[in-house]
């Protein structure tokens, strides 16, 4: 009997203490309950600025991504060379290709222009299809073949297109055959100058274009280099007042002021007699009666005919007795 006493009464405190524990969690409930309106009156200042904070956010991840699917969309390996490129100025050009700017810069040449002119297609060099022929552009489409069929390889000369003048001396001075003849390279640009070579031959003949232009090509020597000067001071200019380079024994037309003893460089016998003999002849320029190279005056020319009829009909030619004009003796013996 007091056994099951017992166990009613701890049935029962157990009960009771579940209904207090029920209890205080009902009222802990409705507390919570009625403060979440001012909770939620109180954060609404911040509630109003948490969709931009989450806009932005959203917005750096779809940045992300967009970024994400780009760079996988970017080739590579052997797709990357079949990817356009933009054309770029000279500048950019050379950021990476220095050494071509540079030539192109000094040689002065006409090639000084856009690099697209000529590089319609660029960066597009496919090491897997090496198609270096198919895209390097092709000088006879703004060339033609300026030397004729016989020469068809631009570069065979001109190995450099950036510096086009810059040919090496040794390919020049080899003879190619043209038609049925054989011609030295230099007379395919230097038709004129080779002509005159051709056509007035003299000891320059013998040392060919590389005797005078071996430097490099388009050197110009200094005629002083080989030769004596006729008088002291004389210039490289006052050479080319007298002689063509290239025809140097066709003198040209010279100033009447030329000084006798240029003349006297070559015409030496001449020159002596003038100064030994003293006549009103040896106060003249030489180029006062001889207008131009191997021209013979006569006498007449500025002397009428100082003597009688008579002795003019019986001389008519003056150096029967004035032999030689440079130093006028005259007969005194018959």
């Amino acid at each position: 009997m007091g056994k099951r006493f017992t166990i009613s009464f701890l049935i029962i405190i157990g009960l009771l203490t579940l209904t207090f524990f029920v209890a205080c969690a009902r009222q802990e409930k409705g507390v919570a309950i009625e403060a979440k309106p001012l909770k939620m009156a109180e954060a609404k200042p911040q509630k109003e600025a948490a969709p931009a904070a989450k806009t932005e956010e959203v917005k750096t991840q779809a940045s992300t991504a967009t970024q994400v699917t780009k760079e996988e969309k970017v080739p590579s390996g052997a797709a990357l060379y079949e990817q356009p490129v933009k054309p770029l100025t000279p500048v950019e050009c050379a950021r990476c290709h220095y050494p071509i700017f540079k030539d192109l810069k000094e040689s002065k040449s006409k090639h000084r222009f856009e690099c697209t002119k000529c590089h319609q297609q660029f960066h597009v060099y496919n090491p897997i299809k090496k198609n270096w022929e198919e895209i390097m552009p092709k000088c006879e489409r703004c060339h033609q073949l300026p030397h004729g069929k016989d020469f068809p390889k631009c570069l065979k000369c001109h190995e450099n297109p950036h510096s086009p003048l810059s040919i090496p001396f040794d390919v020049l001075v080899q003879k190619r055959k043209v038609g049925k003849k054989e011609v030295i390279q230099c007379a395919l640009c230097h038709k004129n100058e080779a002509n005159e070579m051709n056509a007035h031959v003299s000891k320059h003949n013998e040392v060919g274009c590389q005797g005078c232009h071996a430097e490099k090509h388009g050197y110009i020597p200094n005629c002083l280099d080989c030769h004596e000067p006729h008088v002291e001071g004389q210039t490289y200019e006052d050479c080319l007042i007298c002689h063509s380079p290239h025809s140097p024994t066709v003198i040209k037309v010279y100033p009447e002021e030329t000084d006798n003893a240029v003349c006297g460089s070559c015409h030496t016998e001449i020159y002596e007699n003038l100064k030994t003999h003293h006549t009103k002849h040896s106060d003249l320029y030489c180029a006062t009666c001889h207008t131009k190279h191997g021209y013979i005056p006569k006498c007449q020319d500025c002397h009428g005919e100082p003597h009688s009829a008579d002795l003019h009909k019986k001389f008519p030619d003056c150096l029967k007795c004035h032999i030689d004009p440079h130093k006028l003796p005259t007969l005194t013996s018959r």
